[in-house]
């Protein structure tokens, strides 16, 4: 069994919610991450021995601090593997795919922030500011795994191993403290990622319309995507926006498309019991044959066979 417990503001509530659910009746996703009033969330799962998967394969516009509690597991942040243990945590970077498993038997226990950057940037500048930038079109470079044993990562693990502590208490009582916190651990990563580039990449306006088609991508993954509406949305010609687009993403707008809806689907295969063809309509697929041939080739499986992944 895994048990989520969550920590999740309303924009028209001032008070905390701690619910339990189980994860197979109820996705974590559809929790807002973002709300008008508190653009972040605060999540809490205990994964019990039985279970091989401890996080299932997701992604979001936010950024996300995971700290490990207890256990062991494998991380997966698109192609790279991270082996975390207990104390360990990572960063990941706003929309990249991640999830986790672990060996039958051992359980594990986990706290996770999810966080607006826009959020953390009304207060450094506000928005298009060069820290949110540069983690956002860096995204890859972004990806960080922070190790207990490691004593420059003390500090910052200090940190994240309060958010735990945090699930008691009525927001008032920490939100300033966690802005702080992020703001810090957000510095420090930015420190490591801009000693990696140069000036002149850390600013390149030429990545702003690529973000700014993912985002438009993010947004409307469940409608009729055309590339007109992405070229829009960058403000570059569709020459420029599309030989960029795949220089920074590694994929062509379509060909990312259909990986985020991929994941999405994936998503509700495995905590929802909806009809399979039902999770390809509300995933932006109109004909059940091309869903079932983009998932199978980006998952190395059927629908069918991923949502087993759930008994």
């Amino acid at each position: 069994m895994i048990l989520l417990y969550y920590f999740a503001m309303d924009k028209n509530m001032m008070k905390s919610e701690i619910p339990k659910t189980d994860i197979k009746t109820d996705i974590i996703e559809k929790i807002d991450h973002v709300t008008q009033a508190r653009p972040f969330s605060i999540h809490h799962t205990y994964v019990d021995g039985e279970n091989t998967n401890a996080l299932y394969l997701h992604c979001h516009p936010e950024a996300e601090f995971f700290y490990l509690e207890e256990g062991e597991i494998q991380f997966f942040v698109e192609e790279q593997v991270f082996a975390l243990g207990p104390g360990d945590a990572m960063f990941i970077p706003p929309n990249l795919t991640h999830n986790a498993s672990k060996v039958p038997g051992m359980a594990c226990r986990y706290s996770a922030v999810v966080f607006s950057l826009e959020w953390l940037s009304e207060y450094v500048g506000g928005e298009g500011n060069l820290y949110v930038n540069t983690l956002r079109n860096h995204a890859p470079e972004a990806i960080m795994p922070f190790r207990a044993k490691d004593p420059a990562h003390a500090e910052i693990l200090e940190r994240l191993s309060r958010f735990h502590a945090y699930a008691g208490l009525p927001i008032h009582a920490y939100e300033l403290r966690l802005l702080g916190e992020l703001m810090i651990n957000v510095q420090e990563i930015y420190n490591a990622v801009s000693g990696k580039l140069r000036y002149n990449e850390k600013t390149d306006e030429s990545r702003l319309g690529v973000q700014k088609g993912i985002d438009y991508v993010m947004g409307h993954f469940d409608e009729n995507v055309t590339l007109e509406a992405l070229v829009e949305s960058s403000g570059y010609s569709e020459s420029h926006f599309c030989h960029r687009f795949k220089a920074v993403t590694g994929y062509t707008p379509f060909a990312y498309l259909n990986r985020v809806r991929v994941i999405k689907a994936a998503e509700l295969l495995v905590t929802t019991n909806d009809k399979i063809t039902d999770v390809a309509g509300r995933c932006g697929f109109d004909n059940i044959s091309y869903f079932n041939r983009v998932f199978r080739k980006q998952m190395n499986m059927t629908p069918g066979q991923y949502r087993n992944l759930k008994s």
